[in-house]
């Protein structure tokens, strides 16, 4: 199955990306998929442990159950003055 990854921010900068696909097994959660973009981009790995997540543009938890196609958005926190 494949999820389309979409980076925001800092992420995106480090990812070098906006978007990407990323590969994985039935009943794989978004906690498991952080581990999984953590690999593709160790880069991004110490900034993962405080996004938010979003997939379909609806807010989800690291227990959610992803499925095929679903877009993944990775919100990193949004800081202001």
């Amino acid at each position: 199955m494949k999820v389309t990854l979409r980076l925001f921010g800092q992420l995106r900068e480090l990812a070098k990306c906006d978007e990407a696909e990323i590969e994985i097994k039935e009943g794989t959660k978004i906690g498991d998929l952080v581990w999984l973009v953590g690999e593709r981009f160790p880069n991004m790995r110490q900034h993962l442990k405080v996004v938010s997540f979003s997939i379909d543009n609806d807010y989800a938890s690291k227990e959610t159950v992803l499925n095929e196609g679903n877009e993944v958005s990775l919100l990193p926190p949004i800081s202001g003055g």
